[in-house]
């Protein structure tokens, strides 16, 4: 599986508790949006990776959501009759947006459509359709926070089937396993997800909120991008143990920004290079706010990291070095450019296995949040 995942215990660390907000997991370009399926038309879409076969209708309005535990609930984690299968699809983010662009409310909200005839006519030519229905949580109890579904038919469910999807994985066995899972918490690992950037158009349609940021954290970007650096005590209270930590945790899980995240990651490994007081919890938490902007520029500076923590191949984590290209275009980027990276890094990263990333790294890749 190719999602990244977080115990339940810290899933909700840093989300928001109420109000209308797309919540889901972003991998490069695109969005990861489930549905639930019986067997033949999940086998179908896995062997062609689309959509199809005497099963599948286009005519037939079919719901994506981008929230795993919404998914969950509506399969039962995928107990309930015709839904025994779930498939994460990755779409392009351009497509996800231009579905909620187009979509119109499947209830009658005044202020945009001003009469139910007009509402009603909007529908009714609309191929996009868009709810809004209470979150849920790992049990299926409602939540104050709000999580969207997207209904598609016709015309904009062959546009979706054709150029809007990326690739169809099956994550049937890892619901299952997490099923088995529902009575320990401890045990119970689900999808990571953040909020996910969307267009301010978007955003005002839907009344989505339009920052989820930490006043104290803001007063800190504030001064960063007017004097491109911050004090030592605005930094320091950023590091674990210490009084915005938590607020930090809850930015960055949400949201990116390349030259504040480099500059913060840059004076970590100044301040460790110079035996200051910084832990490797703090580089590894610098280091992922960098990879989220994934470019070789973060690759780079992550890897800076690693070498600066006082035991280079074991204090922090290795695999944080894939976060920003991911497996295959790490290693080619490596590979590429051995006497810059050195042959004894090459090699070291290179015997990183796919399975072990993708598999093993899911179980303790944000422990640290």
């Amino acid at each position: 599986m190719r999602l990244r995942t977080i115990p339940y215990s810290q899933y909700e660390m840093g989300l928001p508790q109420q109000g209308n907000y797309v919540l889901g997991q972003e991998i490069g370009d695109n969005i990861v949006v489930y549905q639930a399926f019986n067997h033949q038309i999940a086998d179908y879409a896995i062997a062609h990776q689309k959509f199809g076969g005497n099963r599948y209708s286009f005519s037939r309005m079919t719901w994506i959501k981008p929230n795993f535990l919404w998914m969950m609930y509506r399969s039962g984690w995928a107990e309930k009759q015709n839904q025994e299968r779930i498939l994460a699809i990755h779409m392009k983010k351009d497509s996800f947006e231009k579905l909620l662009s187009d979509g119109v409310y499947s209830n009658f909200i005044d202020t945009i459509y001003g009469t139910q005839e007009q509402w009603k006519k909007a529908l009714a030519e609309s191929d996009v359709r868009i709810q809004w229905d209470p979150d849920h949580d790992y049990k299926g109890d409602k939540l104050n926070r709000r999580a969207v579904q997207i209904g598609i038919r016709n015309q904009a469910l062959l546009e979706f089937n054709a150029h809007g999807i990326v690739l169809i994985e099956d994550i049937t066995d890892f619901v299952k396993e997490q099923r088995a899972n529902l009575n320990d918490t401890n045990e119970l690992q689900v999808i990571y997800e953040q909020i996910i950037p969307l267009r301010e158009d978007i955003k005002e349609k839907y009344a989505i909120p339009s920052h989820f940021i930490p006043q104290e954290i803001q007063k800190i970007i504030d001064t960063f991008e007017k004097q491109h650096s911050i004090p030592d005590e605005d930094f320091n209270q950023l590091l674990i143990g210490e009084s915005l930590r938590n607020s930090f945790v809850q930015y960055i899980r949400n949201y990116t920004h390349k030259t504040f995240s480099r500059y913060l990651l840059e004076k970590a490994i100044d301040k460790r290079l110079n035996e200051e007081d910084i832990l490797c919890e703090d580089l590894l938490l610098f280091s992922f706010f960098c990879s989220k902007n994934g470019e070789i520029e973060d690759f780079d500076l992550i890897l800076n990291a690693k070498k600066a923590d006082f035991d280079t191949w074991c204090g922090f984590d290795g695999e944080m070095v894939f976060y920003t290209l991911g497996f295959e275009a790490t290693k080619a980027q490596l590979q590429a450019h051995v006497k810059h990276y050195s042959q004894t890094t090459v090699d070291y990263f290179c015997d990183f296995t796919e399975e072990y990333l993708y598999t093993d790294i899911n179980s303790r890749a944000f422990w640290y949040f």
